[in-house]
């Protein structure tokens, strides 16, 4: 499959690969030329083995590729009014970072967790409990030379993840635009989005939908505008990791052709 020589130059493409499939085949994916996105749920997170994760790194490293990192998400609510829920999550991204600490990756996914119904709309409330999970976790970034990409999912608008970024200004901290995300609960214009979070961009997710469910189709098989979506990153962010996020190895390959067309 050997993608990347075709893809536009310099630029970084990552490909969603859960991490036992990557264990599984990655003579594979080193052969195809896959830089991965690494999937662990909170299972692999606290079982992963330092010899399995080190092999990992140093494969990829051998072959000029790059390794990312996108963290567990089930039942984690970085900034959670239930105390409980939020040290749970704070445990849980602590196990993360120890993955680092072999892996090394370039940037790592963690979710945001601001939900307009679930907070009433009280931002303040969720920023604050934000806060004081992610200040310690930035400081591990910042040492172990990776970035923290918090991603959206429910938010209608980018202002919650807009205060979070000018409350913590560090450039080990950003954003990771999810397109189909943005798709399904956005409620405002897609530059909005581009405007207000700008350089703090640090990935993007490009798969696709109808906008009625988060499908995770290759680009062009839904209604994203992607020529646009593209056009407005291009204006706004300044070197973001690309990532396609398909769900199956057969759509995995549909995934990677797809994206040759906008990249």
């Amino acid at each position: 499959m050997l993608f990347m020589g075709a893809m536009r130059k310099n630029k970084q493409i990552q490909v969603h690969v859960p991490y036992p499939y990557l264990l599984k085949r990655m003579d594979y994916i080193l052969e195809s030329g896959i830089n991965p996105e690494v999937y662990m749920d909170a299972f692999f997170i606290s079982e992963a083995h330092k010899a399995d994760l080190e092999r990992v790194r140093e494969a990829f490293a051998k072959k000029g590729l790059t390794v990312t990192l996108h963290g567990p998400y089930m039942d984690l609510n970085a900034g959670s009014m239930d105390e409980r829920t939020r040290l749970f999550t704070v445990e849980t991204y602590e196990k993360v970072f120890k993955v680092i600490e072999h892996l090394r990756p370039k940037t790592v996914v963690l979710h945001a967790g601001y939900h307009e119904k679930k907070y009433k709309g009280d931002y303040n409330l969720w920023l604050s409990q934000s806060l004081k999970t992610w200040h310690p976790l930035v400081e591990e970034a910042e040492r172990l030379g990776t970035i923290i990409a918090v991603e959206n999912i429910f938010e209608k608008e980018p202002s919650t993840l807009k205060l979070l970024m000018e409350r913590i200004p560090s450039p080990d901290f950003g954003i990771c635009i999810d397109a189909g995300h943005m798709r399904v609960f956005s409620t405002v214009e897609m530059e909005d989005w581009f405007s207000a979070l700008g350089p703090r961009i640090a990935e993007v997710h490009l798969h696709d939908n109808h906008g009625k469910h988060d499908d995770h189709l290759p680009l062009g098989e839904g209604t994203i505008d992607f020529p646009r979506f593209l056009s407005l990153l291009a204006v706004y962010a300044e070197d973001p990791v690309y990532t396609i996020e398909p769900h199956g190895e057969d759509v995995m390959l549909r995934a990677v052709e797809a994206v040759r067309k906008y990249l």
